[in-house]
């Protein structure tokens, strides 16, 4: 029994590797997939052909057949992901909309929907009515059979659990332990999971450019609000019990400028948009911040910085020194690695590096000022592909799980 249970072990090990050697090389050969897994040819060939017979894998008509490299033997065959084996949807709920998408197995989105509504007025039904409508919506235009949906991931702004079931806390709600990937199941009777937007993130940026971002980094959002999606040796980063890493609450200056969670000095008080707007406006730091739904205009600070404005240089100087001090306190623990920084604040980027650099020097062991930060300005390309890839990644693992004797 025992020689069973580990042969099926195994087995399922090897689908798992060639489904995600697949899948990261888009159109592969055997010996392709052979050389990059470290599996033998005839494993290759058997799991290969039992994939393409389980409708998982195809041989593309149109796929050229490179021949080998001395021009001699067979030539080999490209295999790729079936686009049509199962269908994935993937909902964004955030500040004043939702979106929907339906992606086909190999990750292209086939039809896509985006619905404006305001948040902060939503009931509970009215949350759980607007992602359900929203993707059934996506499903509809497609053109697809609703059969082939296979799984759900939706992204939120804010704190979920670690199962991935509850949104327990969002600034753009007042309401607390939403079961969105409850009502998602029992809207259409397949498996849904909810992540914070800052794993999805950091989730989309390990895959597309894993030479930068393939072990240890942090991607950090910056806009109404501060978030992190921490990656360290390769793996996501969690709490015990919620998602994401909560870097925007990490205290800054003590007692210091009042935060939208409440609390007072966090780092977010003084990078958020709207604390950058506090400073640079002169008002006073106990003074409330504005509601999620307020409009700020990051770029009007900017250009006040850039033409001079002492208020608003120093709003934005003192946004990096935040930023900067919150990563000294994070290398300490673990060690310096790269940096994103995602959103509409990385407008104000080229005014805080210095200041955000300036606090990581002599901290980290002299790496301050070479430590690797790339900026981009739009989070939802990345939010939609790392909620796509979640569900991808599940899927391809229940998929390698079917293996039997």
């Amino acid at each position: 029994m025992t020689v069973v249970i580990r042969s099926n072990e195994v087995r399922r090990g090897n689908r798992g590797l060639i489904l995600s050697s697949v899948r990261m090389g888009g159109l592969v050969s055997r010996t392709d997939i052979g050389r990059k897994t470290g599996l033998s040819a005839a494993t290759v060939s058997a799991i290969t052909s039992d994939l393409i017979a389980d409708g998982f894998l195809i041989q593309p008509a149109d796929a050229n057949q490179a021949s080998s490299s001395s021009g001699r033997g067979r030539p080999k065959v490209a295999l790729s992901v079936n686009p049509m084996a199962a269908l994935i949807g993937v909902v964004i709920f955030q500040l004043n909309g939702v979106s929907a998408a339906v992606v086909d197995y190999s990750g292209a989105t086939i039809s896509e929907t985006t619905h404006e509504l305001s948040s902060a007025d939503l009931s509970r039904e009215s949350i759980r009515d607007a992602l359900v409508g929203c993707l059934r919506e996506a499903l509809n235009s497609s053109g697809q059979n609703e059969r082939l949906l296979m799984r759900i991931a939706v992204s939120i702004q804010g704190v979920t659990d670690v199962s991935g079931k509850y949104l327990l806390w969002s600034p753009i709600t007042d309401h607390r332990d939403l079961p969105l990937a409850g009502w998602m199941r029992q809207a259409f009777s397949v498996p849904a999971s909810v992540s914070n937007d800052c794993d999805l993130m950091a989730r989309a940026l390990n895959r597309r450019e894993p030479e930068r971002y393939g072990t240890s980094f942090a991607s950090i959002m910056l806009s109404y609000g501060v978030g992190m999606g921490l990656f360290l040796r390769g793996n996501i980063i969690n709490g015990l019990n919620t998602s994401g890493t909560e870097f925007g609450h990490m205290v800054f200056q003590p007692g210091g400028a009042l935060c939208r969670c409440g609390r007072r000095g966090c780092i977010e008080a003084y990078a958020g948009d709207y604390a950058i707007q506090r400073a640079a406006l002169g008002r006073p730091e106990d003074a409330l911040p504005p509601a999620p739904s307020t409009h700020i205009d990051i770029k009007q600070i900017a250009d006040l910085a850039h033409a001079g404005d002492p208020k608003a240089v120093h709003a934005i100087e003192e946004a990096g020194r935040a930023i900067g001090t919150g990563l000294v306190s994070l290398f300490a623990l673990v060690d310096a690695f790269p940096v994103a920084l995602i959103g509409q604040g990385t407008i104000v980027f080229d005014q805080m590096e210095a200041s955000i650099r300036k606090a990581l020097q002599g901290a980290v062991a002299g790496e301050g000022t070479s430590i690797d930060i790339h900026c981009f300005a739009d989070e939802k390309p990345l939010v939609a592909e790392g909620c796509a890839l979640t569900a991808l990644v599940v899927l391809d693992e229940e998929i390698a799980d079917a293996a039997v004797i």
